[in-house]
């Protein structure tokens, strides 16, 4: 008798399939962005919330990127000590900063996203047209539907035995 390779549940769970191919170019990503820009995965992702936001704080940055605060505010004090990121005081909350890039953080921005897009590209072209289409709108459902499971009281797993 021939075993799977990999006989867990997990392996035909939707959300365990999108986290290994997530990992996977994330991988990439880690080894890739150090290397050739000199900031780490989790700085590059913050770099791009700030470059979207324009003046936001590190708060929003973790709503935006549903991760945790204190992740958010390692990566921004490695980039504020870096020179890519500039922050002033809020002045409607005494204890928050307002978070921008500065000329050097918009520089890797721009770097950085052709670097992201061009791979993109590369992982969409296994994709025809129409597939793109189709996995662009799925992901959005399915992003919908996660969404409005998390604010169900289960948590979308419904009633157990």
């Amino acid at each position: 008798m021939t075993r799977p390779s990999d006989p867990r549940l997990l392996r035909a769970l939707v959300s365990h399939r999108v986290l290994v191919l997530s990992n996977t170019l994330a991988r990439a990503a880690a080894r890739y962005y150090p290397r050739r820009f000199g900031v780490r995965l989790a700085e590059w992702r913050v770099i791009d919330a700030l470059h979207a936001g324009r003046g936001i704080t590190a708060i929003e940055i973790s709503q935006w990127l549903h991760t945790d605060k204190a992740w958010v505010g390692r990566s921004v004090e490695r980039l504020f000590a870096a020179g890519y990121v500039r922050r002033r005081p809020d002045p409607d909350h005494g204890r928050r900063q307002i978070l921008s890039l500065t000329a050097k953080g918009e520089r890797a921005y721009e770097a950085i996203a052709a670097a992201a897009r061009r791979r993109n590209d590369n992982l969409l072209e296994a994709l025809s047209a129409g597939e793109r289409d189709v996995l662009e709108r799925a992901l959005g459902k399915l992003q919908d539907r996660a969404t409005d499971m998390l604010g169900r009281a289960d948590f979308g797993f419904g009633k157990g035995k």
